[in-house]
């Protein structure tokens, strides 16, 4: 069994990690960060990690508006063929 604790003191840890250590069976007591989330759901990491892949991003690696609807089109056409 996973139990997770949120808690709003941090200074409780302490005593809530020795706590949990004497009871019988437990295997480990770690904390984990809250992680930071827009309010869509999307985790600042992911927000972080998109915007320098686009900073590294050159005129070469991209495609133009057109080129690319015209792959979108070119694709559906041969989905729509298998059936």
């Amino acid at each position: 069994m996973i139990v997770n604790i949120e808690l709003e003191n941090s200074e409780d840890f302490v005593f809530i990690k020795q706590l949990l250590e004497k009871i019988k069976g437990v295997k480990s007591v770690s904390v984990a960060e809250e992680e930071e989330i827009y309010e869509d759901g999307t985790p600042k990491w992911l927000i972080e990690k998109l915007a320098d892949y686009a900073d590294r991003l050159e005129e070469k690696n991209m495609i133009s508006e057109e080129e690319f609807f015209n792959y979108v089109d070119d694709e559906i056409c041969r989905l729509n063929s298998q059936k």
